[in-house]
């Protein structure tokens, strides 16, 4: 169709430049844009409800980006919890050089639970709530994270908060963490493995790099 303008106040409608598009009208959009995005660009979507021990979040960390940002959802069965690892660019997990520090908040507690690990085997995400949570809709750990420049030639940072449910106190918890993997490396994705076969039920993830040109 025609694309519909209205002419600026005292300018006639074909003066170069001065028109603008009526948004109340229809316009099927067959072209390209120019210029650079900004904000969040989405880099993948995995959803699933399979059972498996553990899932790939593979080939998201290029050298496009810096900075990630990651939504994810994990649901388990059995109470003994999951963890993450960092893809390497070689694609098998990085098992060392993780530095971690927590803080979580049971609801009704009246104070935090501080936790800190050094040099330990993974990033220790999905440990703080007691599991069985199947069939729980909710009922498992939600996240918000950030990752900064995981394929640059260098430590790799992370932040994260959730929410999730711990059944050894029937309520729910909030959990802030900050963690680094001091190896000086290109990394490419993460993988999130459960501590026990299977106890993944379902899990939902999005990535996406943020534009700040």
């Amino acid at each position: 169709m025609a694309v519909t303008t209205i002419p600026t106040a005292g300018i006639a409608d074909d003066a170069v430049g001065n028109t603008k598009l009526n948004l109340a009208s229809d316009y099927a959009f067959t072209g390209t844009i120019s210029g650079t995005p900004q904000g969040l660009t989405l880099i993948n979507s995995t959803s699933s409800t399979s059972t498996v021990e553990e899932f790939s979040i593979d080939n998201i960390f290029t050298s496009t980006y810096k900075f990630y940002k990651v939504y994810m959802r994990v649901e388990y069965s059995q109470n003994t919890g999951f963890y993450m690892r960092l893809i390497q660019s070689g694609g098998s997990a990085r098992t060392a050089n993780y530095y971690q520090s927590e803080i979580t908040h049971v609801v009704d507690e009246t104070s935090g639970i501080f936790s800190a690990n050094n040099n330990v085997s993974t990033f220790y995400i999905g440990r703080g709530s007691g599991g069985n949570v199947a069939g729980g809709g909710n009922r498992g750990h939600h996240y918000v994270m950030d990752f900064y420049d995981p394929f640059g030639s260098m430590p790799t940072h992370m932040y994260a908060n959730a929410v999730g449910y711990h059944d050894s106190n029937g309520n729910y918890y909030a959990n802030h963490i900050s963690g680094t993997n001091t190896n000086a490396e290109a990394h490419r994705g993460f993988l999130v493995k459960g501590n026990s076969n299977n106890n993944i039920i379902q899990h939902d993830v999005k990535v996406y790099g943020v534009t700040n040109a």
